[in-house]
């Protein structure tokens, strides 16, 4: 009973949460579709955002489907994340009243089961890539050289929608398949302000309108080496996808509204495949070492504009984990974990021929409650991204990741035990 009262003061505290603004700016998420989200939210974002050729039987791995196969039979989960993310900006364009920025956000709602003894499925919600910033500028008016101050502001977020399932075709080898409906909406705001031969302010805002399926296999392996170290493999492919967006344009002076279109113009939007691998070993299924990689050829595309262009992405994570284990009656049950790890991220963007990174490193820890259904996963990550070469702009970040997750029997035939 208590779980349950505690479960739904946690998905209160979720609803309200949801509500909350995002005001953490990020000036590199003017391009593209956004900042696309590196971090799946799960175990793995202790350890460097490695492991997704691993799985446990407790918690969700949402980084590979086919970890659902190894949940525990009889079992549904239910899990929910919220990030804190401070940032702190450094470089020429930064005045010092624009320095830092911070958010609270719900990231992840996801529910999971065992349908049957082989079969593990998921459905949830996840960040796919945001987009929130805003920034002063000049501009020319046309016919002229007067230089009018013109503000720029963006807002706006992808999410995906999934269904996911895990399928163990033989022991230690299981399939996965996640099918995604990716959806949101970009808002791009300019403001000229009134004077230098404008009478009232002149408002122009573009919505990107976005929708579009994404269907992503995955595998995992894994084998006993000896008698104290085991192997574990994984690997998925995010199958290229062409979206056919929605653009829409209005003009506003003052109070008055100058046009809007609808459908203003037709250009697609293409993702471009990611592949990734992951191999990981464990000694004495107490420590754990993974590495993991993922690459994404978004330099086929040829997209470019004025000082920048979209080039090839790739994330490389390493990490370690310490697991605390018990034994009760010849059976094995996790009491605890311990997690740390490094990564290094080179994004899509290149601007002024400077390729935009990110760096860092992750710690973790996790914890399933003694007599109860609830468990809970705390990781804290700081690092870097961007840079002050070329008059850009760098960002030191730290962040604080809250997993609750919570579980129970949803269909037995025999005694439940406590």
């Amino acid at each position: 009973m208590y779980n349950k009262i505690l479960l739904n003061f946690l998905i209160i505290i979720c609803l309200q949460k949801i509500a909350i603004g995002q005001n953490n700016n990020s000036p590199y998420s003017l391009y593209g579709i956004g900042d696309i989200e590196q971090s799946n939210f799960d175990r793995s974002s202790g350890m460097g955002h490695a492991g997704m050729s691993l799985w446990s039987n407790r918690f969700l791995n949402n980084s590979n489907p086919a970890s659902l196969a190894n949940l525990d039979d009889k079992f549904f989960n239910f899990e929910f994340s919220t990030r804190l993310r401070l940032t702190t900006y450094t470089g020429d364009p930064i005045s010092s009243s624009a320095g830092q920025s911070s958010d609270m956000q719900i990231k992840k709602i996801a529910f999971a089961m065992k349908l049957k003894p082989k079969l593990g499925i998921s459905l949830g919600l996840l960040p796919y890539s945001t987009s929130n910033y805003s920034f002063l500028d000049a501009k020319n008016l046309i016919g002229n050289s007067i230089r009018v101050p013109a503000y720029y502001q963006g807002s706006g977020n992808l999410s995906q929608l999934y269904v996911a399932a895990g399928y163990q075709l033989t022991k230690g080898f299981t399939i996965g398949l996640q099918a995604s409906y990716l959806f949101g909406q970009m808002n791009q705001t300019e403001s000229i302000g009134a004077g230098y031969g404008i009478d009232s302010t002149l408002v122009t805002t573009r919505k990107i309108i976005i929708s579009s399926p994404l269907i992503k296999p995955s595998f995992q392996y894994n084998a006993k080496l000896t008698h104290d170290w085991r192997l574990y493999l994984g690997g998925t492919a995010t199958i290229k996808t062409t979206i056919n967006p929605n653009y829409n344009l209005s003009v506003s002076d003052g109070n008055s509204t100058v046009a809007n279109y609808s459908d203003f113009k037709s250009k697609n939007i293409v993702l471009p495949s990611i592949y990734s691998g992951s191999i990981a070993a464990k000694l004495k299924d107490k420590y754990t070492f993974a590495v993991d990689y993922s690459f994404q050829n978004w330099g086929d595309q040829n997209y470019k504009g004025l000082s920048y262009q979209l080039i090839n992405s790739n994330t490389l994570g390493i990490g370690i984990e310490i697991a605390d284990k018990r034994t009760f009656k010849d059976l094995s049950f996790e009491r605890q974990f311990f997690q740390t790890g490094v990564f290094i991220n080179n994004s899509y963007l290149q601007i002024n021929g400077q390729q935009i990174g990110s760096y860092g490193a992750t710690f973790g820890y996790g914890t399933n409650f003694l007599r109860s259904s609830l468990g809970m996963q705390v990781s804290v990550e700081v690092g870097k991204r961007g840079t002050t070469a070329q008059g850009l702009i760098e960002e030191t970040y730290g962040q604080l990741n809250f997993i609750f997750s919570y579980r129970d029997f949803w269909y037995v035939k025999v005694k439940r035990f406590d």
